[in-house]
């Protein structure tokens, strides 16, 4: 495969070009691989990534083949493309992107510009889980939905909507309802949705989409938490009873109980769904790095009110270190008034490596000043780990991106 390809399709996309043109224009010179799968398309600001870990997981369980598309990549950028868990080969990986090479090349005639890396990659999704005749393909949006790259999908089995909040609102407006809009986007002439209880705004948008699309909506009923065993949680939901996950933090019910409920819609057994849930992996979401380190996502507002509710439930008595590295554009007003209720705790802020879109950690630094946190600036997030108190827990927070540099 050409080298030069390799490196611009696996390089960071600094800014993002919400458009269907490139991918449609793309997908259509590979005959269209994405109309031949059934699809499960997800959109939402948080919980994504997990609902789709949990939803694979369970119809792999039940026997159906299953793809997953994801993004970013934690540790291996084969992450993004999975088959029942499975990473793809390095081989099929060569093979597939050198189609797709060709097909981008032809593209960029017809559009006056190579496709971006996402669609690139999101066409080369589509056409493996094609190529594998995989029975079902969970889909993950990238950014927004309306104009992300995987809304090409004409008519999903379901389009499942996430928790929404305030997120990427250069791109995708200043309000909840431009959010949600944006969101909502996925949804389908006749599709059902599945989503859970917004916000009042958030809603109405989708209901009004449903209504106009005359889509059915299956909300997400009350889950009963019972205990957790460690950092994991045990729950009923409807007539299941005893559910254990394999992803942890008490936010994961509620991602979990959308896996479910788009689960029973397909007609999956109880027994699958809990077989699959208690299997499901997925790292960097409220992750022990070890028994001192805990590594999350989390990123915005709500995130982060999730981290600090798992915080709350699983150590409550612990002394913390908070070691954060952001994105420049995320809401750090509202994270550092949540994470405000913990100034007298030690916290570092560091520059995430190789990325064009990461914060300073001075102005990082500035920004927590604000809201009465004493930050200590440093270079990385491992010379923060190695500064910090060894009988404390610390919590790596404010970027996916941070996972693969972290050494201890």
């Amino acid at each position: 495969m050409n080298e030069n390809f390799t490196t611009y399709a696996n390089s960071f996309q600094a800014v993002a070009k919400l458009r269907l043109e490139g991918i449609t224009c793309l997908l259509e010179i590979l005959g269209n691989p994405h109309n031949k799968t059934k699809c499960i398309h997800i959109a939402g600001t948080n919980g994504k990534g997990s609902v789709c870990v949990f939803l694979q997981s369970i119809l792999s369980a039940s026997g159906k083949k299953t793809g997953r598309y994801i993004s970013p990549e934690m540790l291996d950028i084969r992450e993004r493309i999975t088959i029942d868990g499975e990473k793809i080969s390095q081989d099929n990986l060569d093979q597939l992107m050198a189609t797709v090479k060709d097909a981008a090349e032809k593209a960029s005639t017809t559009l006056g510009e190579m496709p971006t890396q996402f669609e690139i990659w999101t066409a080369a999704a589509f056409l493996y889980f094609y190529q594998q005749k995989c029975d079902i393909a969970v889909i993950e949006t990238g950014l927004g939905g309306t104009h992300d790259a995987t809304n090409v999908i004409e008519k999903p089995l379901f389009s499942i909507i996430t928790r929404i909040a305030m997120d990427h609102m250069n791109y995708l407006g200043d309000t909840l309802c431009d959010v949600a809009s944006a969101k909502a986007g996925i949804i389908k002439d006749g599709c059902p949705i599945v989503t859970l209880e917004q916000d009042e705004q958030a809603m109405k948008v989708i209901t009004d989409a449903a209504k106009q699309s005359g889509c059915e909506i299956h909300l997400i009923s009350e889950a009963k938490s019972h205990l957790h065993q460690d950092i994991y949680e045990q729950f009923s939901y409807k007539n299941i009873e005893n559910i254990s996950l394999g992803i942890g933090g008490y936010n994961q019910i509620e991602n979990a109980s959308l896996a479910i409920e788009t689960a029973l819609a397909l007609g999956i057994s109880p027994e699958h769904i809990k077989e699959g849930l208690k299997k499901a992996n997925h790292i960097g979401r409220f992750e022990k790095l070890s028994e001192k380190i805990i590594f999350d996502g989390a990123h915005n507002p709500n995130g982060v009110t999730a981290l600090i509710k798992n915080l709350e439930r699983y150590y409550p008595q612990a002394k913390k270190t908070f070691i954060c590295g952001f994105m420049e554009d995320k809401d750090l007003g509202g994270i550092f008034k949540l994470l405000s209720n913990y100034k007298d705790s030690d916290f570092y802020a560091f520059t995430v490596q190789g990325n064009p879109r990461a914060m300073k950690n001075i102005d990082i630094q500035k920004s927590a000043a604000k809201y009465g946190i004493n930050m200590i600036a440093v270079n990385t997030v491992n010379d923060a780990i190695k500064k910090a108190a060894k009988d404390e827990l610390v919590i790596i927070c404010g970027s996916l991106y941070t996972y693969k540099d972290i050494k201890f």
